[in-house]
């Protein structure tokens, strides 16, 4: 997740088992939003052959990284490094599990092609729309440039690191916006848990 979305204050405000219905309900809140951001990114932990294959279908341009666990040297044997995933075969990919992947791309753009990459099993797989929420102080609601709609997809709405069958959606503001600021725009936006 970008380090500037997790500054203010996150609450969980929709968790569904049907991914296509968290991506929807993430979209009615973006819609809230007085400026979005230009770019939205996807982080994604990945440790299986075929969870990789799939994400970088959907996603070409991807950025992958192995970081190894401390003690252990991976075959390219660097202490971290970018295996060009596509040019790899299963075998040597699988020398390089768990790679982090990451990606930016256009709001609107590819998010069909990564809820239909998912597949049934996996760690979470984050993506996360910046932008500014408006100012209504009367409903507790404060803009800020750490503002997002984020769906941790396979994630635990408690600890969205957590894998699960389901999927939640989380609402990032200000701190000063807090609890008060996330219940207006869940209820502005009809979203409920």
């Amino acid at each position: 997740m970008c380090e500037d979305c997790l500054v203010g204050y996150t609450r969980c405000v929709h968790v569904t088992a049907d991914a296509a219905d968290a991506y929807r309900q993430a979209m009615r809140l973006c819609a809230l939003m007085e400026h979005r951001g230009e770019g939205a990114e996807l982080l994604a932990h990945l440790e299986s052959v075929d969870e990789v294959r799939r994400m970088a279908t959907a996603l070409p341009n991807s950025r992958f990284m192995h970081r190894p666990c401390p003690g252990a040297r991976p075959s390219c044997g660097a202490g971290g490094c970018e295996p060009d995933v596509p040019v790899m075969d299963d075998r040597e990919l699988e020398g390089h599990l768990p790679l982090e992947m990451s990606a930016r791309f256009a709001p609107g753009t590819v998010e069909d092609r990564i809820i239909a990459a998912l597949g049934d099993n996996g760690n979470a797989v984050f993506l996360v729309w910046p932008g500014r929420w408006p100012d209504r102080p009367e409903h507790g609601l404060h803009g800020s440039r750490h503002d997002a709609v984020q769906v941790a997809f396979r994630g635990d709405h408690s600890d969205p690191a957590l894998p699960s069958g389901r999927h939640a959606v989380h609402v990032h503001v200000s701190k000063e916006s807090g609890h008060r600021g996330v219940e207006y725009l869940a209820a502005l936006a009809g979203v409920h848990p």
